[in-house]
């Protein structure tokens, strides 16, 4: 089954909590796009992992140093499997077939929608699956799972925790997937966001009315100013060539372009898919050492 990737439409880190997290909001889009990911049950208490690794050749080490050719407890697969068993003993062991095409250091969210399809085997017939429980289970393993356990796109606040389903108008765009590297929590220690304990999160759990519109019209041109992610002028001043990413999407048709997460991946989003396709055309040309992936939302 597909393990999917998400993007972000836009990214405000309004402070940093006393928890020592910081708050977002977001609103997070499932792509069509990711990792195919197959789990049998085993042996209670046994975990196995079989990869393929087609991530781009400038990260496929990161994977390879957490997968079973690595350091596997270091994999965010075996620490689900590990945080679930020592709740529910009783339950299988598995072996997990992965097709891993999510590059890490990517804003993609690859590693959280795995931990989810493996949250999703164990308790997806159950009534248990939309628990308050496993879902804070999910979130200890990391802020974006309970999304992947969500069949929606959301609008995301608390530390990622906090969903509400929004309206999204379908649509197309392209991902361009960069061989630049950005670590996430010197992304965050690079906002310097002051510890203070308000405003509460209710206050970021709304969108504006004319956000919420251009969202189920999917009127993309719109929300170019109003959706912004705070990470990209961190990541611009890093790797400029990010920066000229965006713009060349913009420039070559795209109607929105953004930074993903904290990085490093760049993605427009087009009105159409004969404007897709001259949107890759242009951009395969004009970054010929990159690689681009479509996809629809």
């Amino acid at each position: 089954m597909l393990s999917p990737a998400k993007i972000n439409l836009g990214l405000e880190i309004p402070y940093k909590r006393p928890d020592g997290f910081h708050e977002i909001r977001s609103v997070f889009l499932r792509l069509n796009w990711g990792d195919d990911i197959q789990i049998e049950p085993i042996s209670p208490g046994s975990f196995e992992l079989v990869s393929n690794n087609q991530i781009i050749l400038e990260k496929r080490r990161l994977y390879d140093e957490v997968s079973e050719k690595g350091d596997l407890s270091k994999n965010i697969l075996f620490k689900t499997f590990s945080k679930i068993r020592a709740h529910y003993r009783e339950l299988p062991g598995v072996r997990i077939y992965l097709t891993k095409r999510i590059p890490p250091a990517a804003g993609l969210g690859g590693g959280s929608a795995n931990a989810a399809s493996l949250f999703s085997f164990y308790f997806g017939l159950g009534p248990e699956f939309h628990s308050d429980h496993i879902f804070k289970l999910a979130a200890e393993i990391g802020a974006d799972v309970p999304f992947f356990l969500s069949e929606n796109h959301c609008l995301v606040s608390g530390k990622g925790e906090i969903l509400r389903d929004i309206q999204v108008h379908p649509g197309q765009g392209i991902l361009a997937l960069t061989p630049q590297i950005l670590s996430t929590a010197e992304m965050y220690a690079g906002l310097k966001k002051p510890l203070q304990a308000d405003p509460p999160s209710k206050r970021w759990i709304s969108l504006d009315n004319d956000v919420e519109f251009s969202l189920k019209e999917g009127n993309w041109a719109a929300l170019r100013e109003k959706l912004v992610n705070d990470f990209e002028p961190l990541a611009f001043q890093k790797f400029p060539e990010l920066g000229k990413l965006k713009e060349s999407f913009l420039a070559n048709g795209a109607s929105y372009s953004s930074l993903t997460g904290s990085g490093s991946c760049i993605y427009g989003l087009v009105q159409g898919l004969e404007i897709r396709e001259e949107l890759f055309a242009k951009m395969q040309t004009e970054f010929p050492d990159l690689t681009f992936v479509s996809f629809n939302y």
